[in-house]
């Protein structure tokens, strides 16, 4: 088992979500760690349900800077997605929210209810 993440043990899967681990976010000074259990305090993580934040950005649009992704901008009106595709270039902005790119991705969306209304300005 790697100590930097919660992997699923044997056989176990936990259904309907791509990422199987939580990945180690490299923005956090602190993070809870398991192989250590004698000295935890904190629960153990679960397969928790879907967790919605709201978030209220000042522009939506992002120009593209990365030559692997074949876009100029691209606009989000949410960040994370249930659908759990592996590959996804988004994963990687949950940890500037302290979140993971693994499980927390696909489990804690962050919405942006203003998106609309920001797209409208930026054109």
């Amino acid at each position: 088992m790697d100590s930097d993440n919660e992997n699923i043990t044997g056989n176990e899967r936990l259904r309907g979500r791509g990422a199987q681990i939580h990945a180690r976010n490299r923005f956090l000074k602190h993070e809870i760690v398991t192989e250590h259990i004698e000295g935890l305090d904190e629960p153990f993580l679960t397969n928790s349900k879907t967790e919605v934040f709201i978030e209220n950005p000042r522009k939506l649009v992002n120009k593209m800077t990365s030559p692997d992704v074949g876009m100029m901008s691209s606009a989000n009106p949410y960040q994370g997605c249930e659908h759990g595709c592996i590959y996804c270039y988004a994963r990687n902005t949950h940890n500037y929210y302290g979140f993971s790119a693994g499980l927390d991705f696909e489990r804690k969306i962050i919405v942006k209810p203003n998106a609309a209304v920001l797209l409208r300005k930026h054109f």
